[in-house]
């Protein structure tokens, strides 16, 4: 047997002047300073832990016996660690440059000072080539799984699930897709590899989360939409993220978000009008009897704040129009009432003119009435709104008492 577990002083025990870490350094203070110019506050953030939860029982300190120094050992693997102990004991170690880390050292080491670490279990080798062998599969990566494959962001959300039963929004909803007999099987394998920092991103905007019909509660994802209706959104989202030229920047900034909130499809989204009862999507729960049995029709509601409802989605191509469009969306009536009532006036009017150009409709009249009129003209001409479709819009151009009249509307 080429090594051997044993308890060591710390005292023994000497910083690797080799360490892959820095430049080959010529002496142990030397060794040291290297090590606090490389990792400066990381070095009291390892102290802090030891002090706090003990030194790592599967992560043991390798050694190898000193060459000339006999009864001593030299550091292979956990120079971080041994080099915080030593500072821990020692805080005149750190050079006077790093006055600030020798100040928090100072004070980790009153807390250390009332149980105090001595001597930690290492992992002696006899032979160095064995222990550079372990070492190096410890710091290289997987090497095609012989090395340590480190968790994606889906499997370090599982495992906090596991250990605090905390679930992220992203988990939540990959795991209800997952047992979902009816989501996409093409998208359902691809689940696994979606990047949950994504996926939480967007399941953390509030308008997205209204958008596809769910709520935030301590925590949990809960909706009073079917799972039919629920599937729809996740459906194009998880779609999205599958894409081989998505981007983060698609989403990463609230605009961004928001513009992406203008790429849902009426089709894409749930209808919000039936009420299943809340149920919890990382829950069983009895969405087939509750869809069979819905508890009642809610009708769609009007009641809102703002010019345009959030959840109306209608994709612009002009730039100043669509950004006028999601200020209509924004600005709350009850504070801003004359900037939404000429916002909304210059909207239309925008939108009008912008219709009547690239249609290329003869109009010369300035009167946004008229040029209500033409267009109205148009679409019938074209088959694009029937008779009845349009007299709301003829009534608010010819009636002048109307509550829809342009004049009532200028007033």
């Amino acid at each position: 047997m080429t090594h051997e577990m044993k308890s060591i002083q710390i005292s023994l025990l000497e910083i690797n002047i080799e360490n892959p870490r820095f430049e080959m350094a010529d002496s142990q203070r030397e060794a040291i300073s290297a090590m606090i110019e490389d990792q400066k506050n990381k070095l009291a953030n390892i102290a802090q832990d030891i002090i706090e939860n003990g030194l790592n029982p599967s992560d043991l300190i390798s050694v190898l016996p000193h060459d000339e120094n006999r009864g001593r050992f030299r550091v292979l693997e956990g120079n971080r660690r041994v080099t915080a102990l030593k500072l821990l004991s020692n805080n005149n170690l750190i050079p006077n440059e790093y006055k600030s880390l020798r100040n928090k050292f100072k004070k980790l080491s009153d807390k250390f000072k009332g149980n105090p670490i001595k001597e930690i279990l290492c992992v002696v080798f006899l032979d160095i080539d064995e222990a550079n062998k372990w070492i190096k599969l410890k710091h290289t990566g997987e090497n095609e799984g012989i090395g340590t494959v480190p968790w994606n962001a889906q499997q370090k959300a599982r495992f906090e699930e596991r250990v605090g039963g905390k679930a992220t929004r992203a988990l939540q909803v990959i795991d209800f897709l997952t047992a979902d007999d009816k989501f996409d099987d093409e998208l359902k394998g691809k689940l696994s590899g979606i990047s949950s920092s994504n996926l939480d991103r967007l399941l953390s905007d509030p308008d997205i989360i209204d958008l596809i019909g769910l709520k935030i509660e301590k925590g949990r994802i809960v909706s009073s939409c079917s799972s039919d209706e629920i599937r729809k959104p996740l459906t194009k989202i998880i779609a999205d993220l599958c894409r081989d030229d998505f981007k983060v920047k698609e989403i990463y900034y609230k605009e961004d978000r928001e513009n992406y909130i203008e790429t849902f499809k009426s089709s894409e989204l749930p209808d919000k009008t039936v009420d299943v009862g809340k149920w919890e999507l990382t829950t069983p729960n009895p969405i087939v009897s509750s869809e069979k049995n819905p508890r009642k029709s809610k009708p769609l509601s009007f009641a809102r704040n703002t010019v345009i409802p959030k959840d109306f989605i209608v994709s612009i191509g002009i730039p100043r129009i669509n950004d006028i469009y999601r200020e209509l969306k924004k600005l709350d009536l009850q504070n801003f009432v004359n900037s939404a009532a000429i916002t909304l006036r210059v909207f239309i009017e925008l939108s009008v003119d912008e219709f009547i150009e690239s249609h290329r409709i003869d109009c010369k009249d300035d009167k946004l009435s008229k040029k209500i009129g033409k267009v109205a003209d148009y679409l019938k001409e074209n088959q694009s709104l029937t008779r009845e479709e349009l007299k709301p819009i003829r009534t608010a151009i010819s009636n002048p008492h109307s509550i829809f009249s342009v004049d009532t509307f200028h007033a």
